[in-house]
C-alpha cells in the first residue's frame, strides 16, 4: 500500500490525464474518449468525481483480458490488507452485507463454491425450457401495445423493461403485483446518490425476501428460488445471507443487463437503417445481430470494481497494491487491434469475440438467459411490428445513463408501428 505522499504523487500523475479524458462527463459519447484513451494511455489512472481516488481504467482488448484473468487483480481487498492498512473506499457498511455476499464481489475459493452451487439450480436446460414463456411473454406485450390503438408505445417502458423482469420474477417465483418495487429497490440501492435511501430499501428488501425465503422452505415450489434452496455441492450449501445475496444479483442482472440489450440493440437498429433491412429480410440473422448489439453498444459498460491484490504490471504499466481497478468491456469491444472496423454495426460479423459479459472467472452467469430473451424479444418486434420504426424526436433527443457501470438509455424511446 501508499504512503501518503505516495498517493499524492499519483493524485498529481493522475490529474492531466483526468482532465484530458473525461470519460465521467461524456456519457453522450464515450466511445470519443475510450479511443483516444486506447491509442494514448491505455492503462490510464483517472480520479474518480464523487470519492477523489485513483481509479485504474483499462481500455485495450488484451489488456482487459489480462486483467480480468489475473488473480492479483479482485475483489477482496480486506483480506489482503495488513494491520493499519486502509482500504480506499473505507469500512464496509454492514447495512449492505445482507446483499454483497454473491458472486461478483467474491475471489476464490468462496467464489468457487457459491458457483458451482449457482451452476447446480441455473442450468442450461432451465434456461432452454423458457424459450416458450419469454415468447408468450413477448406477445402479450406486443398484443397490449396493439390493443391501445394508439399506434405507439415506449420501447423501453412498455416492452425493454417489463419482459425480463417478469420473466426472473416468475423464475424466482415474486408476484406479479410486487415486481415494480424490485426495479425501484435495485435503482436506489445501485445508482442512487442517497445513502440513506439506499439503505431504507436494502431493508426492505431483505425483509420482503426473507418472508419469500421462508414461504419457500415452508411450501416448495418448481422455481429457481426452490432450487437455490436445495443446490448441494458435496455436502455444502447457500446460507441465508448468500443467497438473498445471490437473488439480489440474480434480479438485477436478470433484467438490466437484458432492459439494456434491447434498449441499446433496438436503437442502434434505428440509427442503422441498413442493418435494419437487412435483419428484416433474414430474421435468422438475429442470433448474429445480438452478438454484434452486445458488442457496438453492450447493456454494461466498465466491470464492477476490482483491486490490486498486490503490486501489478500489465503491458508495461505497474499499478501498486490497494488500487481499483475499471475494466472497460464497452472500450475493449471497439478496439481496432482487435476488430477489423470496429465502428461499423455488421450485423453479419463473424468471428465476433466480445467480452460485453465479461470474462475470467466471474463472467455473467445469466449470459444464456440474457442472449434468448433478447434475440425473442427483438425477433418477436420485427416480426410482429413489420413497420415499427422510431420517432425522431425521441432518437434526436436520446440521452444516456451518467452511471459509468450501465450503459443504459434514460429517454423514453417511442417507436410508431
Amino acid at each position: 500500500m501508499q504512503t501518503t505522499a505516495q498517493n499524492q504523487a499519483l493524485l498529481d500523475y493522475a490529474r492531466p490525464f483526468t482532465e484530458k479524458y473525461p470519460i465521467w462527463a461524456n456519457r453522450a459519447n464515450p466511445h470519443e474518449v475510450y479511443a483516444q484513451m486506447r491509442r494514448d494511455q491505455p492503462i490510464c489512472p483517472l480520479i474518480g468525481p464523487v470519492s477523489g481516488n485513483v481509479f485504474w481504467f483499462f481500455t485495450r482488448y488484451d489488456d482487459c483480458i489480462a486483467a480480468f484473468k489475473d488473480p492479483r487483480i479482485g475483489k477482496e481487498l480486506h483480506k489482503h490488507l495488513a494491520p493499519g492498512e486502509k482500504h480506499p473506499f473505507g469500512e464496509n457498511d454492514p447495512n449492505f452485507d445482507a446483499i454483497n455476499r454473491h458472486l461478483l464481489n467474491l475471489d476464490p475459493p468462496d467464489h468457487t463454491r457459491l458457483r458451482a452451487l449457482v451452476h447446480k439450480a441455473f442450468t442450461p436446460a432451465l434456461v432452454e425450457n423458457l424459450r416458450g414463456r419469454i415468447q408468450t411473454i413477448a406477445d402479450d406485450l406486443i398484443d397490449a401495445a396493439l390493443a391501445k390503438n394508439t399506434g405507439e408505445m415506449d420501447l423501453i417502458a412498455d416492452y425493454g423493461f417489463p419482459l425480463p423482469i417478469t420473466v426472473i420474477a416468475e423464475m424466482l417465483g415474486i408476484p406479479a403485483e410486487d415486481r415494480d418495487r424490485f426495479r425501484e429497490w435495485t435503482k436506489a440501492i445501485l445508482f442512487g446518490r442517497d445513502q440513506e435511501d439506499a439503505r431504507i430499501k436494502v431493508f426492505e428488501f431483505v425483509g420482503y425476501m426473507n418472508e419469500m425465503i421462508d414461504q419457500h422452505i415452508a411450501q416448495p415450489k418448481e422455481d429457481l428460488l426452490t432450487a437455490l434452496l436445495g443446490a448441494e455441492e458435496a455436502g455444502d450449501k447457500l446460507d441465508r445471507m448468500e443467497l438473498m445475496s445471490m437473488i439480489f444479483l440474480l434480479l438485477v442482472a436478470g433484467h438490466e443487463t437484458t432492459v439494456n440489450l434491447i434498449g441499446n440493440g433496438m436503437y442502434t437498429l434505428f440509427t442503422h437503417p441498413d442493418q435494419l433491412a437487412m435483419l428484416r429480410a433474414n430474421p435468422h440473422l438475429m442470433k448474429n445481430a445480438v452478438e454484434e448489439m452486445l458488442r457496438f453498444e453492450g447493456p454494461v459498460e466498465v466491470a464492477t470494481t476490482r483491486f490490486t491484490l498486490d503490486e501489478v504490471t500489465i503491458n508495461g504499466t505497474t499499478i501498486p497494491k490497494g488500487y481499483p481497478v475499471m475494466i472497460s468491456m464497452l472500450s475493449a469491444d471497439r478496439d481496432d487491434s482487435y476488430f477489423a472496423n470496429p465502428n461499423v454495426f455488421d450485423i453479419t460479423r463473424e468471428p465476433n469475440r466480445h467480452i460485453a459479459f465479461g470474462n475470467g472467472i466471474h463472467f455473467c452467469v445469466g449470459a444464456p438467459l440474457a442472449r434468448l430473451e433478447g434475440s425473442i424479444a427483438m425477433g418477436t418486434l420485427l416480426k410482429r411490428l413489420p413497420e415499427l420504426r422510431a420517432n425522431e424526436d425521441s432518437i434526436a433527443g436520446i440521452k444516456w445513463s451518467d452511471n459509468l457501470l450501465i450503459r443504459s438509455i434514460q429517454t423514453p424511446l417511442k417507436v410508431r408501428f
